[in-house]
Protein backbone atom coordinates (compact mmCIF):
# COMPACT_ATOMS: atom_id res chain seq x y z
CA UNK A 1 0.00 0.00 0.00
CA UNK A 2 1.24 3.19 -0.92
CA UNK A 3 0.53 6.38 1.26
CA UNK A 4 1.35 9.94 -1.07
CA UNK A 5 1.62 13.34 1.01
CA UNK A 6 0.48 16.60 -0.53
CA UNK A 7 2.26 19.27 0.65
CA UNK A 8 0.53 22.61 -0.20
CA UNK A 9 2.85 26.06 -0.43
CA UNK A 10 1.19 29.18 0.31
CA UNK A 11 3.72 32.40 -0.54
CA UNK A 12 2.50 35.21 2.17
CA UNK A 13 3.86 38.51 0.03
CA UNK A 14 5.01 40.68 2.56
CA UNK A 15 8.86 40.51 3.29
CA UNK A 16 10.25 38.01 4.84
CA UNK A 17 6.60 36.18 6.00
CA UNK A 18 5.84 33.29 3.83
CA UNK A 19 3.01 30.18 4.55
CA UNK A 20 3.69 26.68 4.46
CA UNK A 21 0.32 24.63 4.65
CA UNK A 22 0.69 20.64 5.90
CA UNK A 23 -2.18 17.73 6.38
CA UNK A 24 -2.44 17.29 10.14
CA UNK A 25 0.26 14.51 10.24
CA UNK A 26 3.10 16.80 9.59
CA UNK A 27 5.77 17.57 12.03
CA UNK A 28 4.49 19.56 14.83
CA UNK A 29 7.28 22.38 15.27
CA UNK A 30 6.48 25.38 17.80
CA UNK A 31 9.59 28.36 17.10
CA UNK A 32 10.98 29.06 20.28
CA UNK A 33 10.80 32.45 18.91
CA UNK A 34 7.13 32.72 19.87
CA UNK A 35 7.20 32.41 23.45
CA UNK A 36 10.40 35.02 23.86
CA UNK A 37 8.36 38.15 24.36
CA UNK A 38 9.51 40.91 22.22
CA UNK A 39 9.86 38.75 19.13
CA UNK A 40 6.56 39.27 17.49
CA UNK A 41 5.39 41.52 19.35
CA UNK A 42 6.04 45.56 19.52
CA UNK A 43 8.95 46.56 21.57
CA UNK A 44 6.80 49.42 22.53
CA UNK A 45 3.78 47.42 23.38
CA UNK A 46 1.39 49.86 21.60
CA UNK A 47 1.23 49.27 18.25
CA UNK A 48 -2.39 50.25 17.40
CA UNK A 49 -2.19 53.16 19.99
CA UNK A 50 1.55 54.56 18.72
CA UNK A 51 0.26 56.20 16.10
CA UNK A 52 -1.47 59.55 17.66
CA UNK A 53 -4.85 60.41 15.73
CA UNK A 54 -4.48 63.27 14.17
CA UNK A 55 -6.01 66.40 16.19
CA UNK A 56 -8.66 68.39 14.45
CA UNK A 57 -8.07 71.75 12.90
CA UNK A 58 -8.44 74.87 15.66
CA UNK A 59 -12.09 75.96 15.11
CA UNK A 60 -13.40 78.62 13.27
CA UNK A 61 -13.22 82.30 15.89
CA UNK A 62 -16.93 82.48 14.66
CA UNK A 63 -19.42 80.62 17.19
CA UNK A 64 -22.29 79.83 14.62
CA UNK A 65 -22.71 78.39 10.69
CA UNK A 66 -24.45 81.50 9.68
CA UNK A 67 -20.69 83.00 10.76
CA UNK A 68 -18.96 81.17 9.69
CA UNK A 69 -20.36 81.20 6.16
CA UNK A 70 -19.77 84.95 6.31
CA UNK A 71 -16.40 84.53 7.34
CA UNK A 72 -15.25 81.96 4.42
CA UNK A 73 -17.45 84.52 2.14
CA UNK A 74 -19.91 81.76 1.05
CA UNK A 75 -23.11 82.81 2.97
CA UNK A 76 -25.86 82.52 0.70
CA UNK A 77 -24.66 86.32 -0.80
CA UNK A 78 -21.75 84.70 -2.03
CA UNK A 79 -23.54 81.63 -3.44
CA UNK A 80 -26.45 83.58 -5.04
CA UNK A 81 -24.82 82.78 -8.77
CA UNK A 82 -26.05 79.42 -7.86
CA UNK A 83 -29.37 80.46 -7.26
CA UNK A 84 -30.26 81.72 -10.92
CA UNK A 85 -32.38 80.01 -13.42
CA UNK A 86 -31.05 78.25 -16.74
CA UNK A 87 -28.06 75.73 -17.58
CA UNK A 88 -25.28 75.06 -15.45
CA UNK A 89 -22.68 77.51 -17.12
CA UNK A 90 -18.73 77.93 -16.01
CA UNK A 91 -19.69 80.84 -13.33
CA UNK A 92 -21.79 78.68 -11.73
CA UNK A 93 -19.14 75.69 -11.55
CA UNK A 94 -16.07 78.09 -10.30
CA UNK A 95 -18.89 79.49 -7.30
CA UNK A 96 -19.31 75.70 -6.33
CA UNK A 97 -15.55 74.71 -6.57
CA UNK A 98 -14.77 77.77 -3.87
CA UNK A 99 -17.58 76.63 -1.75
CA UNK A 100 -16.91 72.96 -1.56
CA UNK A 101 -13.44 73.74 -1.01
CA UNK A 102 -14.19 75.50 1.93
CA UNK A 103 -16.67 73.16 3.28
CA UNK A 104 -13.84 70.43 2.80
CA UNK A 105 -11.71 72.11 5.26
CA UNK A 106 -14.61 72.26 8.27
CA UNK A 107 -12.82 70.65 11.14
CA UNK A 108 -14.91 67.29 11.72
CA UNK A 109 -15.87 68.26 14.90
CA UNK A 110 -17.14 71.57 13.94
CA UNK A 111 -18.87 70.01 11.49
CA UNK A 112 -20.85 67.25 13.38
CA UNK A 113 -21.88 69.58 15.74
CA UNK A 114 -23.56 71.70 12.93
CA UNK A 115 -25.23 68.60 11.20
CA UNK A 116 -27.26 67.89 14.25
CA UNK A 117 -29.21 71.25 13.73
CA UNK A 118 -29.57 70.13 9.94
CA UNK A 119 -32.99 69.19 8.89
CA UNK A 120 -34.60 67.50 6.57
CA UNK A 121 -34.89 67.79 2.98
CA UNK A 122 -38.49 68.89 2.45
CA UNK A 123 -40.85 67.23 -0.70
CA UNK A 124 -41.12 69.38 -2.18
CA UNK A 125 -38.54 72.26 -1.39
CA UNK A 126 -40.12 75.14 -0.43
CA UNK A 127 -39.04 78.54 -2.18
CA UNK A 128 -36.85 79.81 0.50
CA UNK A 129 -34.68 76.23 0.97
CA UNK A 130 -31.81 77.65 0.31
CA UNK A 131 -30.68 79.53 3.56
CA UNK A 132 -27.32 79.35 5.74
CA UNK A 133 -28.11 75.89 7.22
CA UNK A 134 -27.23 72.17 6.87
CA UNK A 135 -29.76 69.50 5.22
CA UNK A 136 -29.77 65.97 6.04
CA UNK A 137 -31.20 64.20 2.95
CA UNK A 138 -31.30 60.03 3.72
CA UNK A 139 -31.95 57.45 0.97
CA UNK A 140 -30.65 55.80 -2.04
CA UNK A 141 -27.89 56.76 -4.04
CA UNK A 142 -28.46 56.11 -7.71
CA UNK A 143 -25.90 57.59 -9.81
CA UNK A 144 -22.42 59.32 -9.98
CA UNK A 145 -20.86 61.76 -12.67
CA UNK A 146 -17.25 63.06 -12.72
CA UNK A 147 -17.60 66.78 -14.44
CA UNK A 148 -13.98 67.93 -15.82
CA UNK A 149 -12.65 71.12 -14.12
CA UNK A 150 -10.83 74.13 -16.22
CA UNK A 151 -7.03 74.18 -15.44
CA UNK A 152 -6.91 77.37 -13.31
CA UNK A 153 -10.52 75.96 -11.44
CA UNK A 154 -8.24 72.59 -10.84
CA UNK A 155 -5.30 74.50 -9.36
CA UNK A 156 -8.23 75.90 -7.20
CA UNK A 157 -9.61 72.98 -6.34
CA UNK A 158 -6.33 71.11 -6.01
CA UNK A 159 -8.39 68.43 -8.07
CA UNK A 160 -8.80 67.78 -12.03
CA UNK A 161 -12.65 66.96 -11.63
CA UNK A 162 -15.74 67.15 -9.23
CA UNK A 163 -17.79 64.19 -8.33
CA UNK A 164 -21.52 64.60 -8.23
CA UNK A 165 -24.44 62.46 -6.97
CA UNK A 166 -28.07 61.82 -7.25
CA UNK A 167 -29.99 60.77 -4.59
CA UNK A 168 -33.27 59.98 -3.86
CA UNK A 169 -34.16 61.02 -0.07
CA UNK A 170 -36.82 58.33 1.57
CA UNK A 171 -39.27 60.87 0.86
CA UNK A 172 -38.93 60.76 -2.80
CA UNK A 173 -37.41 63.84 -3.44
CA UNK A 174 -34.37 64.18 -5.84
CA UNK A 175 -31.14 65.67 -4.61
CA UNK A 176 -27.81 65.78 -6.09
CA UNK A 177 -25.09 66.94 -4.40
CA UNK A 178 -21.66 67.76 -5.16
CA UNK A 179 -19.18 66.19 -3.04
CA UNK A 180 -15.54 66.15 -1.75
CA UNK A 181 -15.72 62.42 -0.62
CA UNK A 182 -17.71 59.51 -2.77
CA UNK A 183 -17.35 56.05 -1.87
CA UNK A 184 -14.40 54.45 -4.73
CA UNK A 185 -16.62 51.34 -4.78
CA UNK A 186 -19.85 53.38 -6.26
CA UNK A 187 -19.72 52.99 -10.23
CA UNK A 188 -19.58 56.08 -12.15
CA UNK A 189 -21.68 57.01 -15.19
CA UNK A 190 -23.97 54.36 -14.80
CA UNK A 191 -26.93 53.60 -12.65
CA UNK A 192 -27.22 51.74 -9.27
CA UNK A 193 -28.98 51.71 -6.10
CA UNK A 194 -27.15 52.15 -2.54
CA UNK A 195 -28.51 53.33 0.50
CA UNK A 196 -26.88 56.66 1.29
CA UNK A 197 -26.53 59.81 3.06
CA UNK A 198 -25.35 63.31 2.97
CA UNK A 199 -25.35 66.64 5.49
CA UNK A 200 -24.71 69.48 3.00
CA UNK A 201 -25.02 73.38 1.95
CA UNK A 202 -27.79 73.99 -0.33
CA UNK A 203 -26.86 75.55 -2.92
CA UNK A 204 -29.71 76.19 -5.31
CA UNK A 205 -33.73 74.75 -5.41
CA UNK A 206 -35.99 73.71 -8.41
CA UNK A 207 -35.48 76.24 -11.63
CA UNK A 208 -31.79 76.26 -11.60
CA UNK A 209 -30.17 73.07 -13.15
CA UNK A 210 -27.75 70.77 -12.09
CA UNK A 211 -24.43 69.71 -13.42
CA UNK A 212 -25.92 66.45 -13.07
CA UNK A 213 -28.71 66.99 -16.34
CA UNK A 214 -25.17 67.71 -18.46
CA UNK A 215 -24.58 64.11 -17.17
CA UNK A 216 -27.58 62.41 -18.47
CA UNK A 217 -28.31 61.58 -14.78
CA UNK A 218 -31.69 59.99 -14.28
CA UNK A 219 -34.68 60.77 -12.60
CA UNK A 220 -35.08 64.02 -14.08
CA UNK A 221 -34.13 67.54 -13.32
CA UNK A 222 -33.22 67.41 -8.96
CA UNK A 223 -35.48 69.33 -6.31
CA UNK A 224 -31.99 70.46 -5.23
CA UNK A 225 -28.69 70.77 -5.15
CA UNK A 226 -25.90 70.41 -2.02
CA UNK A 227 -22.57 70.79 -1.25
CA UNK A 228 -21.34 67.98 1.33
CA UNK A 229 -17.93 67.47 2.27
CA UNK A 230 -18.86 63.36 1.25
CA UNK A 231 -21.47 61.20 0.99
CA UNK A 232 -22.31 58.28 3.20
CA UNK A 233 -22.20 55.01 2.56
CA UNK A 234 -24.77 52.31 4.53
CA UNK A 235 -24.44 48.79 2.75
CA UNK A 236 -26.77 46.41 4.19
CA UNK A 237 -24.25 44.64 6.59
CA UNK A 238 -23.98 44.37 10.37
CA UNK A 239 -21.20 47.05 10.58
CA UNK A 240 -23.26 49.02 8.10
CA UNK A 241 -26.69 48.72 9.72
CA UNK A 242 -24.71 50.30 12.90
CA UNK A 243 -24.32 54.02 10.96
CA UNK A 244 -20.75 53.59 10.09
CA UNK A 245 -19.84 55.00 6.98
CA UNK A 246 -17.95 52.25 4.13
CA UNK A 247 -16.79 55.36 2.23
CA UNK A 248 -14.46 56.13 4.95
CA UNK A 249 -12.80 52.79 4.52
CA UNK A 250 -11.24 54.28 1.28
CA UNK A 251 -8.43 55.80 2.75
CA UNK A 252 -7.49 52.96 5.14
CA UNK A 253 -3.43 51.97 4.75
CA UNK A 254 -3.12 48.21 4.33
CA UNK A 255 0.07 47.40 5.17
CA UNK A 256 0.82 50.25 7.33
CA UNK A 257 0.96 51.00 11.32
CA UNK A 258 -2.48 53.35 12.03
CA UNK A 259 -1.83 56.67 9.84
CA UNK A 260 -4.13 59.64 9.70
CA UNK A 261 -6.47 57.80 6.77
CA UNK A 262 -7.64 55.49 8.75
CA UNK A 263 -8.51 57.59 11.89
CA UNK A 264 -11.96 58.77 10.97
CA UNK A 265 -12.82 54.99 10.12
CA UNK A 266 -10.96 53.36 13.12
CA UNK A 267 -13.11 55.54 15.65
CA UNK A 268 -16.09 54.76 13.84
CA UNK A 269 -15.70 51.37 14.28
CA UNK A 270 -14.61 51.42 17.34
CA UNK A 271 -18.04 53.42 18.19
CA UNK A 272 -20.37 51.18 16.65
CA UNK A 273 -18.82 48.11 18.38
CA UNK A 274 -20.16 50.23 21.75
CA UNK A 275 -23.87 50.69 20.35
CA UNK A 276 -24.24 47.11 19.60
CA UNK A 277 -24.66 44.00 22.00
CA UNK A 278 -21.75 41.42 22.11
CA UNK A 279 -24.02 38.57 21.65
CA UNK A 280 -25.20 40.62 17.95
CA UNK A 281 -21.37 40.83 17.07
CA UNK A 282 -21.21 37.22 18.13
CA UNK A 283 -24.01 36.35 15.97
CA UNK A 284 -23.02 38.28 13.02
CA UNK A 285 -19.47 36.74 13.11
CA UNK A 286 -20.04 32.77 13.94
CA UNK A 287 -17.71 30.63 14.99
CA UNK A 288 -13.80 31.14 14.62
CA UNK A 289 -12.18 29.49 11.38
CA UNK A 290 -8.89 29.68 9.29
CA UNK A 291 -7.26 33.00 9.81
CA UNK A 292 -4.35 32.37 6.73
CA UNK A 293 -6.71 34.56 4.25
CA UNK A 294 -6.79 37.50 7.27
CA UNK A 295 -2.74 37.82 7.45
CA UNK A 296 -1.96 36.74 3.75
CA UNK A 297 -0.96 39.81 1.81
CA UNK A 298 -1.28 37.96 -1.33
CA UNK A 299 -5.31 36.71 -0.65
CA UNK A 300 -6.12 40.62 -1.06
CA UNK A 301 -8.81 39.76 2.00
CA UNK A 302 -9.61 43.11 3.08
CA UNK A 303 -10.28 44.30 -0.21
CA UNK A 304 -13.27 42.42 -0.42
CA UNK A 305 -13.96 41.75 3.38
CA UNK A 306 -13.03 44.98 5.21
CA UNK A 307 -15.81 45.40 7.95
CA UNK A 308 -17.12 42.01 8.03
CA UNK A 309 -17.58 40.58 11.52
CA UNK A 310 -15.03 37.92 12.25
CA UNK A 311 -13.96 35.43 15.39
CA UNK A 312 -10.62 34.15 16.11
CA UNK A 313 -9.97 32.36 19.31
CA UNK A 314 -6.37 31.92 20.96
CA UNK A 315 -3.95 33.06 23.83
CA UNK A 316 -4.03 36.64 24.59
CA UNK A 317 -0.56 37.44 25.64
CA UNK A 318 -0.56 40.91 26.17
CA UNK A 319 -3.61 43.50 26.99
CA UNK A 320 -2.78 47.21 27.10
CA UNK A 321 -5.30 50.21 28.24
CA UNK A 322 -4.79 53.17 25.74
CA UNK A 323 -6.13 56.13 26.62
CA UNK A 324 -7.70 58.68 24.29
CA UNK A 325 -7.11 62.24 25.10
CA UNK A 326 -8.65 63.77 22.29
CA UNK A 327 -11.94 64.79 23.36
CA UNK A 328 -13.76 64.67 20.46
CA UNK A 329 -12.58 61.23 20.05
CA UNK A 330 -13.89 60.99 23.86
CA UNK A 331 -17.36 62.30 22.94
CA UNK A 332 -17.67 59.89 20.30
CA UNK A 333 -16.77 56.71 22.12
CA UNK A 334 -18.31 57.75 25.23
CA UNK A 335 -15.18 56.74 27.04
CA UNK A 336 -11.66 57.73 27.51
CA UNK A 337 -9.90 54.84 26.76
CA UNK A 338 -9.99 51.23 24.93
CA UNK A 339 -7.97 48.06 25.16
CA UNK A 340 -5.59 46.19 22.68
CA UNK A 341 -4.90 42.46 22.97
CA UNK A 342 -2.71 40.90 20.80
CA UNK A 343 -3.98 37.42 20.14
CA UNK A 344 -1.84 34.40 18.80
CA UNK A 345 -4.19 32.30 17.04
CA UNK A 346 -3.48 28.55 15.97
CA UNK A 347 -2.50 28.09 12.40
CA UNK A 348 -1.40 25.34 9.77
CA UNK A 349 2.34 24.78 10.38
CA UNK A 350 3.61 28.12 8.93
CA UNK A 351 7.38 29.35 8.41
CA UNK A 352 8.13 33.24 9.31
CA UNK A 353 11.14 34.43 8.82
CA UNK A 354 12.64 31.40 8.57
CA UNK A 355 11.15 29.96 11.97
CA UNK A 356 8.43 27.52 11.74
CA UNK A 357 5.47 28.25 14.25
CA UNK A 358 1.99 27.04 14.71
CA UNK A 359 0.24 30.39 15.90
CA UNK A 360 0.55 33.88 14.58
CA UNK A 361 -0.54 36.87 16.75
CA UNK A 362 -3.67 39.34 15.66
CA UNK A 363 -4.19 42.06 16.91
CA UNK A 364 -7.39 43.20 18.55
CA UNK A 365 -9.07 46.22 19.61
CA UNK A 366 -11.84 46.17 21.76
CA UNK A 367 -14.29 48.83 24.42
CA UNK A 368 -13.59 46.83 27.52
CA UNK A 369 -12.18 43.76 29.20
CA UNK A 370 -14.22 41.33 31.22
CA UNK A 371 -14.10 41.54 35.18
CA UNK A 372 -11.69 39.60 36.28
CA UNK A 373 -9.18 39.20 33.33
CA UNK A 374 -5.41 39.61 33.97
CA UNK A 375 -3.71 43.08 31.83
CA UNK A 376 -0.56 43.95 31.21
CA UNK A 377 2.09 42.86 28.93
CA UNK A 378 3.07 39.58 29.99
CA UNK A 379 -0.15 37.66 30.34
CA UNK A 380 -1.27 34.07 29.05
CA UNK A 381 -5.07 34.11 28.80
CA UNK A 382 -7.24 31.66 26.25
CA UNK A 383 -9.84 34.57 24.86
CA UNK A 384 -12.19 34.15 22.34
CA UNK A 385 -12.32 37.55 19.88
CA UNK A 386 -15.55 38.72 17.48
CA UNK A 387 -15.08 41.78 16.01
CA UNK A 388 -14.92 43.79 12.68
CA UNK A 389 -12.04 43.27 10.34
CA UNK A 390 -10.41 46.76 10.34
CA UNK A 391 -7.28 46.54 8.27
CA UNK A 392 -4.20 44.17 7.26
CA UNK A 393 -1.80 45.85 10.16
CA UNK A 394 1.95 45.82 9.53
CA UNK A 395 4.32 47.20 12.17
CA UNK A 396 8.46 46.55 12.32
CA UNK A 397 9.92 43.76 14.38
CA UNK A 398 12.76 45.32 17.10
CA UNK A 399 15.77 43.65 16.24
CA UNK A 400 16.87 40.44 18.68
CA UNK A 401 19.26 37.30 19.00
CA UNK A 402 16.94 34.25 19.88
CA UNK A 403 18.15 31.00 20.39
CA UNK A 404 16.22 27.97 19.16
CA UNK A 405 16.66 24.55 17.50
CA UNK A 406 17.35 25.34 14.85
CA UNK A 407 20.26 27.59 16.28
CA UNK A 408 21.02 31.08 16.95
CA UNK A 409 19.17 33.36 14.63
CA UNK A 410 19.50 37.51 14.87
CA UNK A 411 16.91 39.46 13.20
CA UNK A 412 17.08 42.82 11.76
CA UNK A 413 15.26 44.95 9.98
CA UNK A 414 12.20 42.56 9.85
CA UNK A 415 8.32 43.35 9.32
CA UNK A 416 5.42 41.50 10.34
CA UNK A 417 1.75 42.14 8.88
CA UNK A 418 -1.43 40.87 10.66
CA UNK A 419 -5.16 41.41 11.04
CA UNK A 420 -6.01 44.06 13.11
CA UNK A 421 -10.12 43.51 14.26
CA UNK A 422 -12.35 45.43 16.25
CA UNK A 423 -14.30 44.77 18.67
CA UNK A 424 -16.82 44.82 21.86
CA UNK A 425 -15.33 42.63 24.48
CA UNK A 426 -13.26 39.60 24.49
CA UNK A 427 -14.80 36.55 25.72
CA UNK A 428 -12.73 35.16 28.33
CA UNK A 429 -11.92 31.11 28.94
CA UNK A 430 -9.72 30.98 32.01
CA UNK A 431 -8.33 27.63 32.86
CA UNK A 432 -10.66 25.36 35.51
CA UNK A 433 -9.51 25.72 38.80
CA UNK A 434 -7.78 22.90 40.40
CA UNK A 435 -10.39 23.47 43.85
CA UNK A 436 -13.59 23.58 41.81
CA UNK A 437 -17.11 22.54 43.17
CA UNK A 438 -18.45 19.03 42.77
CA UNK A 439 -21.23 18.70 40.89
CA UNK A 440 -23.91 15.96 42.57
CA UNK A 441 -23.19 13.71 39.34
CA UNK A 442 -19.44 14.17 40.79
CA UNK A 443 -20.62 12.72 44.20
CA UNK A 444 -22.65 9.77 42.83
CA UNK A 445 -19.65 8.69 41.32
CA UNK A 446 -17.04 9.04 44.13
CA UNK A 447 -19.41 7.21 46.40
CA UNK A 448 -19.76 4.60 44.14
CA UNK A 449 -15.26 4.54 43.64
CA UNK A 450 -15.36 4.75 47.87
CA UNK A 451 -17.81 1.77 48.10
CA UNK A 452 -15.59 -0.43 45.72
CA UNK A 453 -12.98 0.91 47.22
CA UNK A 454 -13.97 -0.63 50.65
CA UNK A 455 -15.36 -3.77 49.12
CA UNK A 456 -12.08 -4.25 48.09
CA UNK A 457 -10.11 -3.46 51.54
CA UNK A 458 -12.82 -5.87 53.41
CA UNK A 459 -11.73 -8.86 50.47
CA UNK A 460 -7.94 -8.18 51.23
CA UNK A 461 -8.80 -8.01 55.43
CA UNK A 462 -10.80 -11.38 55.36
CA UNK A 463 -8.30 -13.18 53.10
CA UNK A 464 -5.30 -11.90 55.44
CA UNK A 465 -7.47 -13.56 58.20
CA UNK A 466 -8.05 -16.67 56.56
CA UNK A 467 -4.50 -17.19 55.61
CA UNK A 468 -3.43 -16.57 59.26
CA UNK A 469 -6.02 -18.90 60.22
CA UNK A 470 -4.55 -21.58 58.17
CA UNK A 471 -1.10 -20.83 58.85
CA UNK A 472 -1.44 -21.18 63.02
CA UNK A 473 -3.56 -24.86 62.29
CA UNK A 474 -0.53 -25.77 60.02
CA UNK A 475 2.03 -24.89 62.90
CA UNK A 476 -0.21 -26.89 64.91
CA UNK A 477 -0.23 -29.80 63.53
CA UNK A 478 3.27 -30.02 63.04
CA UNK A 479 4.84 -32.62 65.39
CA UNK A 480 6.78 -31.62 68.72
CA UNK A 481 10.07 -33.28 67.99
CA UNK A 482 11.78 -34.17 64.89
CA UNK A 483 15.01 -36.77 65.56
CA UNK A 484 17.14 -36.38 62.15
CA UNK A 485 19.29 -39.83 61.42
Amino acid sequence: MTTITTTITTTITSPGVAIRRRPAPALRLLAACVLVPGVFLPAAGRCVAQEAAPQSAAAPAAASLAESLVTWKIDRAGRRPLEEPGPWTAAKQEVAVRVLARLARLPSNRLADWAADAVAVETPPASDAVQDRLVRARGQATFVARLALAPEEAEAAGRKQLEIVRLVADNGTVVDVLADRVPAAWPRGRAFSEPAGVVGLPLSAAGAESPAATADAPGGAAAMLLAAPGVSWFPATPLGGLGVDYGLFDTVADGQKLVAGDTEAFYAVLAAAGRTTQEGIEAAAGPSGDIVPLIDPGQDWFRRHRGDAVTIEGVARRATRISVDDPQRRAELGADHYWELFVFVPTPLIKVNDRLQEDFPVVCCVRTLPDGMPSGQQIGERVRVSGFAFKRYGYPLPDVRISSSQGDQEQKDQRQETALLIGRQPHWLPAAKATREIDALGWVFLAIAGLVGAALAATAWLFARDSRRRDAAARRELPDRIDLP
